[in-house]
């Protein structure tokens, strides 16, 4: 594209509120992606937050000049893929600024700080040393204890009995976190880290645009607390207790060919990440699956039909994983309705362009994996759950990106994939699930997308699947069409 066509950054349309007004929209966004995004999306694919720019919303750094949204795939394409413009940083990044003059800011790096962070050779590096954790082989092993998990799951439950089956799933997710990343059962010891986890993750979007002082000691507080619970459990590691092949076992033995091995820091980094990305994510994706089952009864027929052909009856193997082909679909679809991730962010490492506009270093560039997963261009009737739909369509990494695209996709899909098949199998094999009805389901939006409840009720798998269904309120009518 030639010079004269680029325009600058303060041509890029925005909504009509004065730059002065920042903080307040930008602490709308925090509150609800989704709602500031759709408003964001009716003047262009390319739109500012703001007239005359904004300070630093997503990443560390006082010389910010603003904060921008994309959509559509070939600008997820864009960002994703020419990583030398647009590089990644910390989700707590814009907390670092903050806290810039307190001496506890290490403490909020080391937990902040995970692999989808890096750039350039530290990124290339660290994922060199992670990815052994994560090859097929591994995770096959992996998949033997969840198997073994599920199962004490579905043993718990019994028929007639109401769940919050968010909180069933929350709860699940960590016992397989626990044994798959650790190797040990923790007990109490895996609630609480999870507990402090989803409370740091609360605790993100309110310190994110000026807080107040209580939030950041609250903040602060459950950092501190997770680093050390992470520090104990690494000495733990090293100790040779619970010693076997989970994940953390094989990041304390990686070597490279040069001998280079992760440092405790990108250890505690690493460990934390896996953990919110591995654990609350999967969680979520379980809880709006069988959700989304129950209220399409025909759906939820012919993955049972599946189930009862594959497996017979018998119980659910690793090597049977791969003829549940509809189940696979079902997922896909799952995803696609509520992505696991609804909004990815970038910052400009120096001036470039993008489309018809130039960008000076340290904006900030948000794409959104929900948006692009809702976009009728791309996905016929697109709020509506029909797993069918991908017995047809191949959509490209930049058009169906659950787990993000290009080389900072997520290192551990695979093994999510792997939970998630393995939990539905075996809890679909053995229930049915129930929607309460009237029940008013609200969507809890930041970077992840959960339900704030998921009240079920544990049914027989008698087959009655138009029993399963029931009308409901609340913002994720928003989402999803029945």
């Amino acid at each position: 594209m030639s010079s004269e066509r680029i325009k600058p950054y303060s041509d890029i349309p925005a909504p009509p509120l004065q730059n002065d007004d920042w903080r307040t929209h930008a602490l709308r966004f925090t509150l609800d992606p989704l709602t500031v995004m759709n408003e964001l999306k009716a003047y262009g694919n390319v739109v500012a937050l703001v007239q005359g720019g904004n300070g630093a919303l997503m990443f560390p750094g006082e010389d910010c000049p603003g904060t921008i949204f994309v959509f559509g795939a070939d600008l997820n394409r864009q960002i994703l893929t020419r990583t030398d413009d647009f590089h990644s940083g910390p989700i707590i990044g814009p907390i670092y600024s903050a806290w810039k003059d307190d001496p506890r800011l290490a403490v909020l790096k080391r937990v902040g700080t995970g692999l989808f962070s890096l750039n350039g050779e530290a990124h290339q590096r660290q994922r060199r040393l992670i990815q052994p954790a994560f090859h097929r082989k591994q995770i096959e092993l992996y998949a033997r204890n969840m198997i073994e998990i599920a199962g004490r799951t579905v043993q718990k439950w019994e028929v007639g009995q109401r769940l919050d089956f968010q909180r069933e799933m929350f709860d699940h997710t960590l016992l397989v976190a626990g044994k798959c990343l650790f190797g040990q059962d923790f007990g109490d010891a895996t609630y609480h880290i999870g507990n402090l986890i989803q409370r740091w993750l609360e605790l993100i979007p309110l310190v994110a645009v000026e807080a107040p002082a209580d939030d950041y000691e609250a903040f602060f507080k459950v950092s501190r607390q997770i680093d050390d619970q992470i520090r104990s459990i690494i000495s733990l590691k090293r100790s040779g207790v619970g010693e076997g092949q989970d994940v953390l076992a094989e990041l304390v033995r990686v070597r490279d060919d040069a001998g280079d091995v992760l440092t405790e820091d990108e250890l505690i980094g690493h460990i934390n990440i896996l953990l919110t990305a591995g654990h609350e994510t999967t969680a979520n994706v379980l809880s709006w699956t069988v959700f989304l089952l129950a209220q399409h009864p025909d759906v939820m027929r012919l993955v049972y039909e599946e189930l009862d052909r594959v497996l017979c009856g018998s119980a659910l193997s690793i090597d049977k994983l791969s003829d549940l082909v509809f189940l696979d679909d079902v997922i896909r679809e799952s995803m696609r309705v509520f992505p696991p991730v609804t909004i990815g962010s970038r910052v400009t490492s120096h001036e470039t362009n993008l489309l018809d506009y130039h960008l000076p270093k340290g904006t900030e560039v948000v794409f959104s994996h929900y948006h692009t997963h809702h976009d009728p261009v791309l996905y016929e009737e697109p709020s509506r759950f029909i797993p069918q739909r991908w017995s047809a369509i191949q959509p490209t990494p930049y058009e169906y990106l659950p787990f993000s695209a290009g080389v900072k996709m997520c290192i551990g899909a695979p093994f999510a994939l792997m939970e998630i098949k393995i939990t539905l199998a075996m809890l679909l094999q053995r229930f049915r699930f129930k929607v309460v009805g009237d029940s008013v389901i609200q969507r809890h939006v930041w970077v992840p997308l959960r339900p704030d409840h998921m009240p079920l009720v544990v049914c027989e798998q008698d087959g009655c699947f138009e029993d399963s269904s029931a009308v409901v309120g609340g913002s994720i009518l928003e989402m999803v069409s029945f």
